[in-house]
């Protein structure tokens, strides 16, 4: 039988590879004319990547896809040539009657895609932007929010796999997933006008100290508070802690400053409350320190402790209320957004000033007779009044917000012990704390001795004033 003799090596009539007739071409030389115009990718040519509504352009092996030109010439040459005689004869037969296609198997290394899908992640991924109420050149303007994009790395395979499958025609879409801001521009309709504003100082802060006040101010930028929505400091703030990126800072502990984590949040504390008092806002929760603080006048504070005391206010507009903190040239401001007009409030300061009791003296065999040393220097107490008042035209009446009372301390002496009589035992501990744990002091602002010059200084101010056009800076 002609058809089963002896072919020499060559591919039998109609045998088709990647579009081209191999018929009657030897085994060995027929490799490299199929990469002459033949549609085989190769592993370095580019592909493009659809991720979303990018473009990502990349190499062919970079997806882990590769073709088997080889393995499809195996195939090939073994039209005829494979199973019983007689198969191998019918085979033969066809080949002269009709064309048989042989494809080029794509094959897709799962290493290599997975790794592909990851990178693509780290350079796609992004988090849904919210929509924002902001203040620029004095007028009020939001943005919109921005959707949030994510590769989908479990389903990279099977849609490189299906894409190989298909002969790697056209673009590789990636699977992905979007994800929406959870504040619209829908949710900050009637935000245009800033209602009040306000900024303190950070100077002579610590590196720590300013981290601490500018994570803190982060973490309230661009909250919303709908229509009778309650702002909670320690909800939207979180725990003050390591773990959550706080650093180490002068806190007030009994009225001393001491090491501890958070020191600072109450200074965005304080700034917010008073920016809420001035735009008009209903102050539901509120604590003032045991001791006045330096970056802000007694009776304007406001101290929070995470679990203890919280500062809370509600938005008692008919409108949503955006409100905005930042850290900047040195100072922290903040800014509470909403409907116009704003209001034209101011506050108030009453102010009384407290004696402190009578020294404290503890006998130090220690001292040289007669010699004496201050532990501790007095501070007067202060007992003061808030109120909240409106500065239009023909408005009386004023609202009291707060009465705060800062207890004195007294001041405590170390002195020799008599050389005629016994040694007196040791008075307790100094009056005037009240065990009220509060963060916030700066590292160079004094709560303990020698502040009382500090703390009575300016008591007679002018009003603090609200309705600002744009936010202190």
């Amino acid at each position: 039988m002609a058809l089963l003799a002896d072919d020499h090596g060559q591919f039998f009539p109609n045998v088709f590879v990647a579009g081209k007739n191999l018929g009657g071409m030897e085994r060995g030389s027929v490799r490299g004319c199929l990469f002459i115009g033949a549609p085989i990718p190769a592993d370095d040519d580019p592909v493009t990547v659809k991720v979303g509504v990018a473009s990502h352009r990349c190499a062919l092996k970079e997806t882990g896809v590769s073709f088997s030109l080889d393995q499809a010439l195996e195939r090939a040459y073994a039209v005829g040539r494979t199973g019983s005689p007689l198969r191998q004869f019918a085979e033969r037969i066809a080949s002269y009657l009709r064309r048989t296609d042989i494809a080029v198997p794509a094959g897709v290394d799962a290493a290599r895609a997975n790794a592909f899908a990851e990178e693509l992640t780290r350079r796609f991924d992004r988090a849904p932007v919210d929509a924002r109420a902001e203040v620029e050149g004095g007028a009020v303007h939001v943005t919109s929010g921005q959707p949030g994009l994510k590769v989908v790395g479990e389903e990279v395979l099977e849609a490189v796999s299906a894409w190989a499958r298909g002969g790697c025609r056209g673009e590789l879409r990636m699977p992905v997933r979007f994800t929406g801001p959870t504040v619209t521009a829908d949710r900050l309709q009637g935000v245009d006008i800033v209602l009040a504003s306000l900024s303190t100082s950070l100077a002579g802060s610590s590196r720590n100290r300013r981290h601490n006040v500018a994570l803190a101010a982060a973490a309230v930028d661009g909250r919303i508070l709908a229509p009778g929505e309650v702002f909670s400091y320690n909800r939207v703030v979180g725990p003050r802690t390591e773990e959550t990126g706080y650093r180490t800072a002068p806190v007030i502990v009994h009225g001393k400053l001491v090491p501890g984590t958070g020191g600072g949040a109450c200074q965005l504390s304080s700034t917010l409350y008073q920016a809420a008092l001035l735009a008009g806002l209903e102050i539901v929760a509120r604590s003032h320190h045991s001791h006045p603080v330096a970056y802000t006048k007694a009776g304007l504070d406001a101290t929070v402790v995470y679990g203890a005391m919280d500062l809370k206010f509600r938005n008692n507009t008919q409108h949503p209320v955006a409100l905005a903190a930042h850290v900047r040239n040195g100072r922290l401001a903040c800014a509470l957004l909403g409907h116009g007009p704003a209001p034209r409030l101011e506050l108030v300061r009453e102010v009384g000033k407290i004696a402190p009791p009578e020294p404290q003296l503890i006998e130090d065999a220690d001292l040289a007779p007669g010699e004496r040393k201050v532990e501790a220097a007095a501070v007067s107490g202060l007992r003061v009044r808030v109120l909240r008042r409106s500065r239009q035209a023909g408005a009386s009446g004023a609202q009291v917000i707060s009465t705060d009372y800062y207890a004195p301390r007294r001041e405590v002496v170390r002195v020799s012990v008599p050389s005629t009589g016994g040694q007196a035992p040791a008075e307790a501990a100094c009056e005037g704390t009240d065990g009220e744990v509060a963060a916030g002091a700066p590292g160079a602002l004094r709560a303990g001795p020698g502040e009382d010059s500090r703390a009575a200084a300016g008591l007679a101010a002018a009003p603090v004033r609200g309705g600002q056009k744009k936010p202190a800076r």
